[in-house]
């Protein structure tokens, strides 16, 4: 397998399109996905750049191993700064994008300037062209996905936006598959500023060499992990069965953080959502095939089919909105990826907001006439195109929970809980000191994937003692030795 790859150039204001082969050094020293992306972002970016603005860059780099035979050799990683905190942004998406990039001969692809109107970006192996694409301008990403493979035939791979991206909402994602969202730091919003409605790739499928001990390494690896202990759990119901464990910890974000403990944790957790599961999906190469499409097929939601949702957006549309209603969810949740939002931050901003109205900060003057209250998922559906049209009161709510309370004012920033400007995740950082700390330290924001502290919930007093100096390190309840622990799990 090549170490180094092909760093395709498109830039969207003068229609330049270049390919350069990637120096191995560089490949070597930041190990291409997000660190190649962090290179590039410095190579071409003044500092305090504006990430909506025409001189603004948006990477996606492929993993080293990925589209090889490697097990879960899916990731694609997309990075531009981020129009929600001012950092680097940064979101990690499976699917199969990824693996037809790599098989189109990219390794890393750079998108720089703007385009004059709607367009596409199609990669054909070494063909690569721009296509005008106002047709599908206001599209949901369902349906452009559908209108492309139409166009298209052979079952091209897509990154599409929705309204959201179009209209600049700074939690905005890039959806695959209609099934995966690149989410959480705005990068749909950076993709809409350049007037990219969507990017589709095909490649030829080439296969990397490898010799007979690589095949051995790979089976043994994907035999260890079919037997590992937690397998078959994950494998069935994915993350979403820790909603019920969550709640018994207390640490299940409910009604904005203002508690710990949600009555109704077992109507929503993935045990539960098992009702609607049609068949189980899996990314390029992996084989715990943790996705699910599920169907809805009677009562308020009949007719909702997508994805089901993993843990973090089940508890940030579910417990944190106070809604007990797994169909409500599950609809709001697709809901989010046709519009093209994050349904992390779009639950975060939903829960600030209902937080708001029944404080009596916001009334429905303030909400378009719409009764915010916990668990009216009916209010929620409604806001959520708001947001992804910045229509109204979803205008205010699209600029993320920080921006927000400082627009609405009279102490609502009391109530905007965020770190960075990034929404917080699903566990209250009340239950788990180390999860605390890395929201607060992490570079994305308040998010556990660039830090994740899971030794706090796992490892035993002793395993604490010998790698934290601690056995109070792995106590999620204490703040000793967790400086050391989440070092250990950036």
């Amino acid at each position: 397998m090549p170490f180094a790859g092909t760093l395709l150039t498109v830039d969207l204001s003068s229609g330049e399109i270049s390919r350069h082969d990637l120096p191995e050094a560089i490949t070597r020293q930041f190990l291409s996905g997000r660190g190649i992306n962090a290179w590039l972002m410095a190579q071409h970016l003044e500092p305090d750049s504006d990430p909506l603005a025409a001189k603004s860059a948006l990477a996606l780099s492929c993993g080293l191993l990925t589209g090889t035979a490697a097990a879960s050799s899916s990731r694609l990683h997309v990075n531009a700064i981020s129009p929600l905190t001012g950092l680097l942004g940064s979101s990690n998406v499976g699917g199969y994008f990824g693996a037809e990039l790599r098989a189109a001969g990219v390794q890393t692809l750079l998108v720089r300037g703007r385009a004059q109107s709607p367009v596409t970006l199609h990669i054909n192996d070494e063909q690569v062209e721009l296509r005008e694409a106002s047709h599908l301008w206001g599209l949901d990403t369902r349906v452009a996905t559908e209108a492309l493979q139409d166009e298209l035939g052979q079952r091209p791979r897509l990154m599409v936006i929705g309204p959201g991206g179009e209209n600049g909402v700074r939690y905005a994602c890039i959806m695959t598959g209609t099934r995966h969202a690149a989410g959480r730091t705005g990068m749909g919003a950076v993709m809409g500023s350049k007037n990219l409605k969507a990017i589709a790739v095909r490649g030829q499928r080439q296969r990397f060499e490898h010799d007979e001990d690589t095949d051995a390494l790979l089976r043994h690896y994907v035999e260890k992990v079919r037997a590992s202990p937690r397998y078959e759990t994950w494998a069935r119901f994915s993350n979403t069965a820790l909603v019920t464990w969550a709640h018994e910890a207390g640490l299940l974000a409910t009604h904005n953080y203002r508690r710990v403990h949600f009555e109704d944790a077992e109507r929503i957790d993935g045990q539960r959502l098992m009702d609607y599961v049609t068949r189980p999906r899996s990314c390029h190469r992996c084989p715990v095939h943790c996705k699910a499409e599920i169907e809805i097929r009677e009562g308020p939601y009949a007719g909702t089919r997508g994805a089901r949702p993993d843990l973090e957006p089940i508890i940030n549309l579910g417990s944190k909105c106070g809604v007990d209603d797994p169909e409500a969810v599950l609809y709001l949740y697709n809901l989010a990826g046709e519009l093209g939002i994050d349904a992390i931050s779009t639950g975060g901003a939903l829960a600030f907001a209902m937080d708001l109205y029944e404080r009596g900060i916001l009334s429905v003057k303030d909400t378009d006439g719409l009764e915010l209250t916990w668990g009216n998922a009916e209010a929620m559906a409604t806001m959520m195109r708001s947001i992804a049209l910045r229509k109204g009161f979803g205008a205010v709510l699209a600029e993320g929970v920080r921006r927000a309370a400082e627009q609405i004012g009279r102490g609502a920033e009391a109530y905007a809980y965020h770190s960075k400007g990034l929404e917080l995740t699903g566990y209250d950082p009340r239950g788990g000191m180390g999860t605390a700390l890395g929201y607060a330290v992490s570079t994305r924001g308040g998010d556990f994937t660039s830090v994740y502290a899971v030794p706090e919930y796992r490892w035993q007093p002793e395993q604490g003692r010998e790698w934290f100096g601690s056995e109070k390190a792995v106590d999620r309840l204490s703040v000793d030795g967790k400086g050391q622990l989440v070092k250990r799990g950036r």
